[in-house]
């Protein structure tokens, strides 16, 4: 069953085919049939994408991610853990777009 899943982290947070980039970009997320809200994207794959949001997105539905400057790209919610949640792309990004995007956006967080 989708939902918290705050146990088996192997799930969706790990369990990837692409590498991933920590990043900070503020986009609007808009579900089928719903208003835009206001996201922070903290990391980027070419699969999918992690953010944080005071909204409540459904489980394995249907949204559309709008980055600054590109194009709505459709994905759906894989698993979420309080106010984060994994989306996976239902087209996996070109490369050059996902390094672009990564490049233009990096993270500020320091390690």
């Amino acid at each position: 069953m989708a939902g918290d899943n705050s146990e088996g982290e192997d799930h969706g947070v790990n369990a990837r085919e692409h590498g991933r980039d920590a990043v900070a970009i503020y986009a609007d997320i808009r579900e089928h049939g719903a208003g835009k809200y206001k996201v922070h994207i903290i990391d980027l794959s070419q699969s999918g994408f992690r953010i944080k949001t005071s909204s409540v997105l459904r489980d394995d539905r249907s949204l559309f991610l709008t980055i600054p400057g590109y194009a709505p790209l459709e994905a759906r919610v894989a698993w979420h853990r309080g106010n984060e949640y994994g989306c996976r792309f239902l087209s996996p990004l070109h490369e050059a777009i996902y390094e672009h995007i990564v490049k233009t956006h990096p993270s500020l967080k320091v390690e």
